[in-house]
């Protein structure tokens, strides 16, 4: 169905007053019963991609269709009510882009809207005991780069200071036995996830245990007609400067896509379901100066990425597959959609990621440095973001990505640069 313009606009602007409305209403008539609290957040920004026209794996933007100018709003409620041991959380989020993108010379345009449920859920909590019911943010662990102790959020959007993770529906019990907490789950879907990973139907147990300067975690998962996945993270604070970490997390994911030998015949690659089982671990440090102001250090060991002669083959097999689209464009962009589609989550097998950010509890101003490199071919990727209070309920923001490495590269694959302006409002 074609998308109205501007209907998502009006929708939020009515739902904001009207959820005001409502919860000044029932907090005046059952005040000693619930308490209620609410926000809205309205997010307005722009941005620009620099796309890569000579791309190996997307020529002239013909398969990713990536967009290169993008205006957007962003809606996001914050619900929140309780009452004795209940609590119930609901955050709604409504969406309408704007998107103008260039294939093949020919510009193009669009507006899309949408609106879902990033987290919903019921929790009732008895003492060191809680169930939740619903959809959750289902995410733990000291890391930010990658997340390799969580089976559903390998990335769960943390380096990205203007993500909003959705969460999975599931049910799940949670009870403190002394310094040990152990959580039982059943993930019924994860449809919401970005990057689509089918993984609901699955059975999960998680047990802490924390002392006074650790915190040490063991995850084991079972997906219904899949392979298990066992992960783990600890975490240790040796004086109130340094936090010191690690996960781990050891799985097979659904497929892997291998690149077919140069020059051979029949298919640029080949498929296999599942992918054999790999061991993904990450090291991290993260030092907090007396200014308040974090340096975080983290290295990423990906088994399930690709080595330096798979890479190289990947990328070959993609300008095969590019020539060959010039004589038999289907042919030749279904190769390419498949290397783009269904390539590893992470295409090397070693990363560093490098955080210098400003002290969160000084108002008015936050702003963060980062750094994320692929050790196998060099490539990486800058990225700077500042937000700054201008009104009492009114703040800007900028941020500046720009990638290096060539187009037969991790980071240099698909675009040079991203520049992002825009502002957030605070409506109540």
């Amino acid at each position: 169905m074609k998308p109205r313009p501007r209907s998502l606009w009006l929708w939020a602007m009515a739902a904001a007053c009207g959820t005001a409305h409502a919860s000044d209403s029932d907090s005046g008539a059952e005040d000693s019963a619930w308490r209620t609290t609410h926000t809205f957040e309205a997010w307005f920004y722009a941005a620009r991609t620099d796309v890569r026209n000579d791309a190996v794996l997307n020529p002239g933007n013909a398969v990713a269709r990536l967009n290169g100018v993008q205006g957007l709003f962003d809606g996001r409620f914050n619900l929140r009510a309780e009452q004795g041991p209940w609590q119930l959380v609901a955050n709604p989020r409504l969406v309408e882009q704007r998107s103008e993108r260039t294939v093949n010379g020919d510009t193009r345009s669009d507006v899309t809207g949408s609106g879902r449920l990033s987290q919903g859920f019921a929790r009732y909590k008895d003492g060191d005991s809680a169930w939740t019911v619903g959809r959750e943010l289902f995410a733990w662990g000291p890391a930010n780069f990658r997340s390799p102790s969580n089976p559903f959020y390998f990335d769960a959007g943390r380096t990205n200071p203007l993500a909003s993770t959705p969460g999975v529906d599931l049910a799940r019990y949670t009870v403190g036995l002394g310094s040990f907490r152990v959580t039982g789950a059943y993930v019924f879907s994860t449809s919401q996830v970005l990057p689509a990973e089918d993984l609901g139907h699955s059975a999960l147990l998680k047990v802490d245990q924390q002392g006074s300067a650790h915190l040490v975690s063991l995850i084991a998962s079972q997906q219904r007609g899949g392979a298990p996945f066992l992960g783990g993270f600890a975490q240790f604070t040796p004086d109130d400067a340094w936090l010191l970490y690690g996960e781990f997390g050891s799985q097979r994911l659904p497929h892997l896509l291998s690149p077919n030998a140069v020059g051979s015949q029949g298919p640029f690659y080949s498929l296999q379901q599942p992918a054999p089982r790999s061991l993904d671990a990450l090291l991290g440090a993260n030092y907090t100066l007396e200014n308040g102001q974090a340096l975080i250090a983290e290295y990423l060991h990906n088994s399930g990425g690709y080595s330096a002669g798979s890479a190289q083959a990947y990328f070959q097999q993609a300008r095969a597959a590019g020539m060959l689209a010039q004589r038999l464009p289907t042919l030749g962009l279904a190769a390419l959609g498949q290397a783009l589609g269904q390539q590893p989550r992470l295409l090397g097998r070693d990363y560093l990621w490098l955080n210098w950010q400003s002290n969160p509890q000084v108002p008015g101003l936050f702003w963060r440095l980062g750094w994320s490199q692929n050790l196998g071919d060099h490539s990486g990727q800058a990225m700077a973001y500042v937000e700054k209070s201008l009104a009492p309920k009114l703040s800007g923001f900028v941020s500046l990505a720009a990638n290096r490495g060539s187009v037969q590269s991790d980071y240099g694959s698909l675009w040079r640069s991203s520049l992002l302006l825009g502002v957030k409002w605070f409506v109540f």
